[in-house]
């Protein structure tokens, strides 16, 4: 019961999430130097009991980014990425093809969704 009702409330806040997020906002972010998403990152993706840690590390030239991303009890999620900073918005896709949405990026700080919904990272020191 407890599963079927995280689902639920999972599925409910990603749809919430993806209606926030209007064409002028996004275009407004990708406009401007590249954000620099160079480094490594933790923090978590998910929200309470369907929760998973995240880590990622990317290197950055210009615009385009290459690195890795481990989300924790995700193998489908994990392994080798490449992409693109427009702006602040940070656009990750594997090697298998699997993309994730254009994520945020701040001086500190990279939010979006991953996998199990939203998810928070941190620079690592």
């Amino acid at each position: 019961m407890h599963k079927i009702l995280g689902g639920a409330l999972l599925t409910l806040l990603l749809a919430v999430v993806s209606g926030c997020a209007s064409s002028d906002s996004m275009s407004q972010a990708a406009s401007g130097p590249p954000a620099n998403a160079a480094g490594k990152w933790s923090g978590w993706a998910g929200v309470g009991a369907v929760s998973a840690p995240v880590s990622l590390s990317l290197t950055q030239n210009g615009g385009n980014v290459t690195g890795d991303i481990e989300v924790g009890g995700a193998s489908d999620l994990s392994g080798p990425v490449t992409g693109t900073v427009q702006g602040s918005l940070l656009s990750l896709s594997l090697r298998t093809g699997r993309s994730f949405t254009p994520m945020t990026v701040k001086p500190d700080q990279i939010t979006g969704v991953i996998g199990p919904g939203p998810v928070v990272l941190r620079r690592a020191n």
